[in-house]
């Protein structure tokens, strides 16, 4: 966790003991067990400083880290690696960190243009391979196919605009309304937008 320039005292006051003040009242102190705090506003930047060490086990794989999120991208050439690049245990517990590996997911990506059929590779132990993965909120298919992605967000803001319809019946004054729905429905469909 201290590879990187800081003065060790930040890293001490990190790793050491936290307290939470709500109301004017203040909690009792907690030893921090672990080296990131879920769903705390320092949790992710913590992730980057303590997963910065970790890095793709073999040339040409690449580690990608975003947040709290991990993913490794195996290229076809490198498929015998899977087994080697998911064997972080060590490092989990160098950094004091627990892998859930039911969250872990491996997806392969197709070629849906290909005609031949491409062999099955052996499943990972103790890892659900899916044809659809979810990736910083965005679903995305085997074939690179962001269709469920689509799909959810139509039902979503179908659902979204009748609630306000409603709430519309009920003497909500159209800029209110508006506010609403730039907050939930042009919120979710622009999400990621600027990755396509």
């Amino acid at each position: 966790m201290t590879q990187y320039d800081t003065q060790h005292y930040y890293v001490n006051w990190l790793s050491s003991t936290s307290l939470t003040i709500f109301g004017g009242e203040l909690s009792t102190l907690l030893d921090i067990t672990a080296s990131i705090i879920q769903g705390s506003a320092i949790g992710p930047a913590a992730y980057v400083v303590t997963a910065g060490d970790l890095v793709a086990a073999v040339l040409g794989n690449s580690l990608c880290k975003y947040a709290d999120d991990t993913y490794v991208i195996i290229p076809a050439s490198n498929e015998a690696s899977r087994v080697v690049e998911l064997d972080v245990q060590r490092w989990a517990v160098q950094n004091n960190l627990n892998l859930n590996c039911s969250k872990s997911t491996e997806i392969v990506f197709r070629d849906s243009r290909r005609r031949h059929i491409v062999a099955e590779l052996p499943p990972l132990p103790g890892i659900v391979c899916s044809s659809c993965m979810k990736m910083l909120g965005v679903s995305i298919g085997n074939y690179l196919s962001v269709s469920q992605h689509v799909q959810r967000l139509v039902t979503s803001s179908t659902q979204a605009s009748y609630a306000l319809r409603v709430l519309r019946t009920r003497e909500l004054d159209d800029s209110a309304l508006q506010h609403v729905y730039r907050a939930t429905v042009v919120a979710d469909l622009t999400y990621a937008a600027s990755a396509w």
